[in-house]
C-alpha cells in the first residue's frame, strides 16, 4: 500500500508542475552570480540560490567471473560470484556546484541457499561550468557462486550454493570536461542543479582513477576447484589495483517538449593498471603492469520543471584483470530511478564566502 501512495504522489507533484512554460527573464534570479556571463541562459539554467533534494532507487548486477588457464577446458572449473543486493534506496542532496549522494538502505533478494550480499555506496560530485568531478566509494560482502552446480554432487533443490564472505571496495574518481561548455550542461542530465533548454552535445575529455580491494579470509577459490588452479592461484585470496585512465568521447542532449530530455554519453581511451595478487599458502604477491582499452557508456531519460524532476538512467562497467593463470572479469550494470525538488535555500555564510573567492569564481 505505501508503493501505491509514493506512485500517486509522484504523479500528483508531476501534473501539478506541467503547466505552459513561461517567457524567461534576462534577470532571472536562479541565474545570478559569475556564471550568468559565462553560460548561454538560452541553452542552459542553473538552480544555484536551490537547495535540492531527491531520492532514488537502483536496481544493480554485479557479476564477477574467473576461471583457470593451466588446464584443459572441463567447462567445470569457472566460477561466477554474484552479489545479490540488488536493490538500493538512497538520498542526495544538491547546492550549486556541490552534490552528495548515499545509498542508505539494501534489500538483499537472496535465500537461504544463496545467502545475502551486503552494500554500501556513497558519492560527491562537483559541477562546473564545463566540469564534473564524480567520486564514489562502494563495498560489497558476501557472494554466491551461481556455477556450484558444476562441482557439487549431487545437486538439489535444497542444495545451498558455494559461499564466500569476500568483499570488495572500491574508491572512484572521474572527471569529464564538456567543451560545449557555454550552452552545454553534462550536470542536466546526471544531477539536478541545472537544465539543459535547448537540444544541444559536446565532444569530451575523461580521466578516471580508482582504487579496487578485493578480499576474503579464505581462498576466493572454492575448495572443489582448487586443485585444477595450480600450486599457486588455489589459494588466491586477495587483489588490489590502482588504475588511471584517459580518453576522448561525445554527448548530446535532446530537449523535446520544453520539459522532458534523452541524453546518452560514450567515451573510449586506454587504462594502465597496477596490479597485486596475494596468495594466503604462502604469502606470496604477484605484481604487474597491464594496459588495456577502457570505455563509458551511459544513458539517461528524464522530466526537468522549476521545481520538480526525475530521471531514469543507466551505466555499465566491465573491466578485465586476465593473468597468466586467471581469466578474471567484472561486470557491474545498474539503472536508477531519481526524483526530486528544489527548495528555496540561503546558503551559510562561510559559503557565500568562499562564493566570493578567486578560486569559485574560477570554475
Amino acid at each position: 500500500m505505501k508503493k501505491h501512495y509514493t506512485i500517486i504522489s509522484i504523479c500528483l507533484l508531476f501534473i501539478a508542475n506541467c503547466q505552459p512554460a513561461v517567457a524567461q527573464q534576462s534577470g532571472s534570479a536562479s541565474l545570478s552570480s559569475v556564471d550568468t556571463s559565462k553560460t548561454d541562459t538560452n541553452y542552459v539554467k542553473f538552480y544555484k540560490d536551490k537547495l535540492i533534494i531527491g531520492l532514488w532507487q537502483s536496481e544493480r548486477s554485479f557479476d564477477i567471473l574467473i576461471d583457470q588457464k593451466l588446464a584443459a577446458d572441463t567447462n567445470k572449473t569457472a566460477i561466477n560470484y554474484i552479489a545479490n543486493s540488488n536493490h538500493v534506496s538512497g538520498i542526495s542532496l544538491d547546492y550549486d556546484i556541490i552534490g552528495f549522494a548515499f545509498g542508505y538502505r539494501s534489500v538483499a533478494n537472496g535465500t537461504k541457499r544463496t545467502g545475502n550480499s551486503d552494500y554500501l555506496d556513497f558519492g560527491f560530485n562537483i559541477n562546473t561550468r564545463g566540469l564534473r568531478f564524480e567520486n564514489s566509494f562502494k563495498r560489497y560482502t558476501n557472494f554466491y557462486d551461481k556455477n556450484t552446480p558444476n562441482y557439487v554432487k549431487p545437486f538439489t533443490d535444497s542444495t545451498d550454493y558455494y559461499q564466500t564472505p569476500m568483499s570488495i571496495r572500491v574508491l572512484k574518481s572521474k572527471l569529464l570536461y564538456t567543451f560545449s561548455k557555454k550552452k552545454f550542461a553534462l550536470g542536466a542530465a546526471y544531477a539536478n542543479v541545472k537544465k539543459q533548454i535547448r537540444s544541444k552535445g559536446s565532444w569530451i575529455a575523461v580521466a578516471n582513477f580508482y582504487s579496487l580491494n578485493m578480499f576474503s579470509d579464505s581462498s576466493i577459490i572454492p575448495y572443489p576447484l582448487q586443485k585444477y588452479y595450480g600450486t599457486t592461484w588455489n589459494k588466491f585470496n586477495r587483489m588490489n589495483v590502482y588504475a588511471y585512465s584517459a580518453g576522448f568521447g561525445g554527448t548530446y542532449t535532446l530537449v523535446f517538449w520544453k520539459r522532458f530530455f534523452f541524453n546518452f554519453l560514450i567515451s573510449g581511451g586506454i587504462e594502465t593498471q597496477y596490479r597485486h595478487y596475494y596468495t594466503a599458502n604462502n604469502g606470496k604477491r604477484i605484481s604487474t603492469w597491464k594496459t588495456r582499452g577502457a570505455g563509458d557508456w551511459r544513458t539517461s531519460l528524464g522530466y526537468n520543471s522549476k521545481r520538480f524532476f526525475m530521471r531514469v538512467s543507466s551505466m555499465q562497467d566491465l573491466t578485465n584483470y586476465d593473468s597468466n593463470a586467471l581469466k578474471f572479469e567484472m561486470k557491474f550494470i545498474a539503472g536508477s530511478f531519481d526524483f526530486g525538488y528544489r527548495f528555496n535555500f540561503k546558503a551559510p555564510r562561510p559559503y557565500r564566502k568562499f562564493q566570493e573567492t578567486k578560486l569559485y569564481k574560477m570554475l
